[in-house]
C-alpha cells in the first residue's frame, strides 16, 4: 500500500475531524483568558484533524481566504487539508467549524498570533511549530 493509499485510509477511517468530538465548556472565551493559551490548552497537543499526539512537527493552520487562524494540525494532516477538495467530508467538516470557531475565538494569523502561538506551544510541551 502506497503513502498516499494509507493517507487516505487514515483520514477517512476517522471522520468528522477529531476536534468535533473534543468536550468544551463555553462557546466563548472569557474576558480575561488568552486566545492562544486557551487553543493550546485545548487542543492538548492533539491533531485537530486525526486527532493523534503531535509526534513531530505541530502547523498553525488558516484560512488563506481570511487570514483567521483554524487550529492546530499534525503535518500530515496539514497536508492533506490543503490538497483536499472544498467538499472533502473531512475537510469541509474541519473548514466549517475550526478548533478556533468551536472556542469562539478570532485570531487573525501573523507574526504576532504566530510567535505566541510558537511560545505557547514551546511551554506546553517543547513541540516544534510550522506555518500552515
Amino acid at each position: 500500500m502506497t503513502v498516499e493509499q494509507q493517507t487516505e485510509r487514515r483520514l477517512w477511517a476517522a471522520q468528522p475531524p477529531a476536534c468535533h468530538s473534543w468536550p468544551y465548556l463555553r462557546a466563548v472565551p472569557l474576558p480575561d483568558e488568552d486566545p492562544v493559551e486557551l487553543l493550546v490548552a485545548w487542543q492538548a497537543g492533539r491533531c485537530a484533524g486525526c486527532g493523534h499526539s503531535f509526534q513531530a512537527d505541530v502547523v498553525i493552520d488558516h484560512c488563506h481566504e481570511t487570514g483567521l487562524v483554524r487550529g492546530l494540525l499534525c503535518t500530515q494532516c496539514n497536508n492533506a487539508e490543503g490538497v483536499a477538495p472544498p467538499r472533502h467530508p473531512r475537510w469541509f467538516r474541519y473548514r466549517t467549524m475550526p478548533p478556533a470557531l468551536i472556542l469562539g475565538l478570532h485570531l487573525q494569523y501573523g507574526k504576532p498570533v504566530r510567535r505566541r502561538l510558537v511560545q505557547a506551544l514551546a511551554e506546553a510541551d517543547g513541540s516544534a511549530v510550522q506555518r500552515g
